[in-house]
């Protein structure tokens, strides 16, 4: 009876270690990672290992930095990016914002470049001073529809200055505008008692010339020659600053709001005066001269790509457009066209519009 006992437990034990030796057979097949022979092939050639991406540690901002602020203990880190990728003004080492404050809003995880620092010696400067480039400084342009192309700027435009001078002749020591003005001197006997004891100068109010010249045709009739206008002055255009940025249009100040009545329609916005312009401080010296002088002034709207090029151009006066464009001076001729008889073509009113 034992005999038998002991057979039937060891032919249960049997079966239990056959099953745990299967599960952990199973185990390995299913979970464990497949060895590849060496040698494997995908039809084409060897399967090459994965290749690595180069690297290089950047410093970012750990936490939103304000414009104006410094770069406190902890605000910045390192990451890995891809080195192909790195802006070529990036920092790479937290010690280069010693010293220095965030000129815009740095949004937490953007990459630190050179161009968002600034000394803190040099203070948290207005809005206008960031927008302006190193080496330029900023000046006000005064434009309307015409000089300000029809509206067009925006800023971040580039643009051209056009400017037109009027020449007129001087008197070299009176530095005044030519002809002068001139009288005659004419003496005077001074009698007493019939006798002529001395001469006096005095000017002949009669015969002064008001801004003419003395004509004599032949000696018993001398006169005065008159100008039948004022001195023409002598225009001449150039281009003269060139690459100016627009930074802003319009005033830099916001203008109240108009107080609109209850029920009527606000006016429209008014169109902007005057304009940020961004030149060498040599060419705001030529803005200057030319506002001072009272010469016109123009803008010219530079193409988007073509904002460092240099333009050569040619003084334009009116030898230059008689010779450029073969203009001839007419002759003068014993007969020209009557006027009152010239047909001028009655403009056509503008439709009515429809009744609301």
């Amino acid at each position: 009876m034992q005999r038998r006992l002991f057979i039937v437990i060891g032919i249960v034990l049997a079966i239990i270690a056959l099953v745990a030796v299967a599960f952990v057979v199973l185990s390995q097949n299913l979970g464990g990672p497949v060895e590849e022979e060496p040698g494997l092939t995908d039809g084409v050639g060897a399967i090459p290992a994965e290749q690595e991406v180069p690297t290089v540690q950047v410093i970012v901002a750990r936490q939103p930095i304000g414009r104006g602020s410094e770069f406190p203990p902890g605000s910045l880190g390192r990451i890995d990016f891809p080195a192909e990728s790195v802006p070529p003004n990036a920092i790479v080492s937290e010690s280069e914002t010693v010293g220095k404050i965030a000129i815009i809003e740095i949004a937490q995880g953007q990459i630190i470049l050179r161009d968002y620092l600034q000394d803190r010696a040099l203070g948290a400067a207005s809005e206008a001073a960031f927008l302006v480039p190193p080496g330029y400084v900023m000046v006000p342009f005064p434009i309307d529809r015409q000089s300000g192309v029809a509206y067009a700027l925006q800023s971040g435009d580039f643009v051209d200055v056009l400017m037109t001078v009027s020449f007129i002749d001087l008197d070299p020591e009176f530095q005044t505008v030519l002809p002068n003005k001139f009288a005659f001197i004419r003496e005077e006997p001074v009698l007493v008692d019939g006798e002529v004891v001395a001469t006096t100068i005095s000017m002949d109010p009669s015969t002064a010339g008001d801004e003419g010249r003395l004509t004599i045709e032949n000696e018993d009739f001398p006169g005065f020659e008159f100008p039948s206008e004022a001195q023409r002055p002598r225009r001449v255009a150039q281009l003269t600053v060139q690459r100016a940025k627009v930074i802003r249009i319009g005033s830099w100040i916001e203008e109240p709001e108009p107080v609109v009545a209850e029920g009527e329609a606000p006016p429209p916005p008014p169109l902007p005066d005057i304009i940020s312009l961004a030149v060498l401080p040599q060419d705001s010296l030529v803005l200057l001269w030319g506002r001072a002088t009272q010469a016109r002034m123009e803008l010219a709207l530079r193409a988007a790509g073509d904002e460092n090029a240099d333009h050569s151009t040619e003084a334009v006066t009116l030898q230059y457009m008689l010779t450029r464009f073969n203009l001839s001076v007419p002759p003068k001729l014993e007969f020209g066209i009557d006027k009152s008889d010239v047909f001028i073509p009655t403009p056509t009113p503008p439709p009515a519009a429809p009744p609301p």
